[in-house]
């Protein structure tokens, strides 16, 4: 599509103006509001709806060009590099980070036009989400608009902080997150944040990975504790889950002891409400 110039023959007169005119000498066109216009109120708008009492609340982006946020570009490259294995500084800069949630339109109502066609009457936008292989859903968030529009050009992004979308992924019933899932293998691919990652960022705490959680931790001993043949319960960086948790036990047990212990573990820790949140998945490792 082009734009007429200057002396494109297309552009439109004056004349064609509604309300417009232009003077035989080539004088400036005199123009006119619509009646509804000159008789409106300037202290209401044009349905009559006083301006009065109404809040218009600023972006809290205001200088926000769509790209990623400095800071959080860093850490990206941090964390790629390998500098940052258990992603803690990744975490802490999106503490204060805006990050970009996708919406959509979802159709709330179908009709049918005079042709006899069915179409959409109304629609709402709503937050997109990723279902996992296992029926899990993910939030996918995103740095900035070109990571937004290469994996959906339909998308529109809304600017929140991060922990405003970990919220609203919690409620949404999402079990993790995942940061510009567009993101080729080459440049490190799409970064998953965990459900330990997710609820700290909801809750406004600090992010501690779970080997290191002393709170977690003091959880562990008190299973542990409980379980007669177990001598300790350590959890340590998993390598195909976020989690090992290696079980140190009695010597001289048979196996059906050894198994009857294992399910009771696996029951304790199934009941406490932190490991769930704060463990997104773990394994049980027999020591020795």
């Amino acid at each position: 599509m082009t734009e007429p110039g200057p002396d494109d023959s297309s552009a439109p007169d004056d004349s064609s103006v509604p309300g417009g005119s232009s003077d035989a000498t080539g004088g400036a066109a005199q123009r006119s509001l619509p009646a509804h216009f000159r008789e409106k109120s300037p202290l209401t708008d044009t349905a009559g709806v006083p301006w009065a009492g109404r809040d218009y609340t600023l972006s809290p982006f205001p200088e926000d060009d769509g790209s990623t946020p400095p800071a959080l570009a860093d850490a990206l490259a941090v964390h790629r590099r390998g500098e940052d294995p258990h992603r803690c500084a990744l975490v802490e800069v999106l503490a204060t980070s805006r990050v970009l949630v996708p919406i959509m339109a979802v159709a709330t109502e179908l009709g049918a036009t005079a042709h006899g066609l069915t179409g959409d009457n109304g629609a709402d936008m709503a937050m997109v989400s990723i279902t996992a292989p296992d029926g899990s859903r993910v939030l996918p968030l995103f740095t900035s608009v070109t990571a937004l529009s290469t994996w959906r050009g339909d998308a529109r992004p809304v600017p929140v902080v991060a922990p405003q979308a970990a919220q609203a992924a919690v409620q949404e019933g999402c079990t993790a997150l995942l940061l510009d899932p567009a993101t080729p293998t080459e440049q490190g691919g799409p970064i998953l944040l965990p459900r330990s990652v997710l609820w700290a960022l909801a809750q406004g705490r600090t992010w501690i990975p779970p080997h290191e959680d002393p709170e977690l931790i003091s959880v562990l001993d008190q299973v542990a504790a409980a379980v007669g043949p177990v001598t300790s319960l350590v959890a340590r960086p998993g390598q195909r889950s976020e989690v090992d948790l290696h079980l140190g036990l009695v010597p001289g047990l048979s196996a059906e002891q050894v198994q009857a212990v294992v399910q009771e573990i696996s029951a304790r820790l199934g009941a406490e409400p932190l490991v769930a949140e704060r463990i997104s998945s773990l394994r049980l490792a027999l020591e020795g």
